[in-house]
């Protein structure tokens, strides 16, 4: 998962139900770029994220290239390590990873896949999407919404 994903699931209130639905791996760069640059600047969901890293929650992810941002050092791990995509809605990050052939998952639709995969129910899927509805796009909220009532 890169920062930008992180840190809209934080602040929607959403990243203990995605993280205990589903495991989280950030790089090591990830964690600074949240929580040391976060609680120099008096973020709270910096504090949030170290607490569920101190916990378990969120795994750590050794990067022992030499990446000196997240976008590169989640590449990189991906091609490395065995994971299913790359969590994000950074439209930099996203072009790079179509380039790579890497898939990647928007904060939206990991709520969808957990009511497709019977994880969650319709009514919990439609209460996370409208937590998250101020920090994702529209048309991100649109086609969630709408795969959402597809599911049977």
């Amino acid at each position: 998962m890169d920062a930008d994903c992180l840190i809209k699931l934080t602040k929607a209130g959403l990243k203990d139900f995605i993280g205990s639905n589903s495991d989280i791996f950030i790089p090591q760069i990830v964690q600074r770029e949240i929580v040391d640059a976060g609680k120099e600047k008096k973020c709270s969901d910096a504090f949030i994220v170290e607490k569920n890293i101190e916990g378990g929650m969120i795994m750590i992810v050794e990067n022992s290239s030499s990446c000196l941002k997240g976008d590169g050092a989640l590449i990189t791990l991906f091609r490395k390590e065995k994971y299913d995509a790359v969590a994000t809605d950074d439209a930099k990050l996203t072009r790079l990873l179509r380039i790579s052939a890497i898939p990647f998952i928007l904060p939206g639709l990991i709520i969808y896949y957990l009511l497709q995969d019977g994880i969650i129910e319709r009514k919990t899927a439609l209460w996370a999407l409208q937590q998250l509805a101020e920090f994702i796009s529209e048309d991100e909220y649109s086609m969630v919404r709408l795969l959402m009532e597809r599911v049977k």
